[in-house]
């Protein structure tokens, strides 16, 4: 019985040794496959960076349009202020006659 004590010891062991690479394999697996999901988190990224670029340049299309189209209102404004007090002062010189 001694020598089948030993055989048992030693498969024991085996297989805690066997069951530690496994763990250590298992460990290396999962930093690679998470590796690979932050490539393509990263991937992604990416693109939503492109995306927003994108969009910030239409912004500022947009937004530049915009001032264009105020300083115009306000031309006309100004325009049609001057226009009013000019017909103003004509009505006032024309009741004189």
């Amino acid at each position: 019985m001694p020598d089948n004590n030993n055989f048992n010891e030693l498969l024991i062991h085996t297989l805690k040794q066997i069951h530690i690479r496994l763990d250590r394999l298992e460990a290396k697996v999962d930093e690679k496959t998470d590796k690979a999901d932050l490539k393509a988190v990263e991937q992604r990224f990416d693109s939503v960076e492109n995306r927003l670029g994108s969009v910030e340049n239409r912004l500022g299309n947009v937004e530049s349009r915009l001032d264009r189209i105020e300083s115009g209102v306000g031309a006309i404004k100004w325009a049609i202020g001057v226009g009013l007090a000019a017909i103003g002062v004509l009505m006032a010189v024309l009741k004189i006659f």
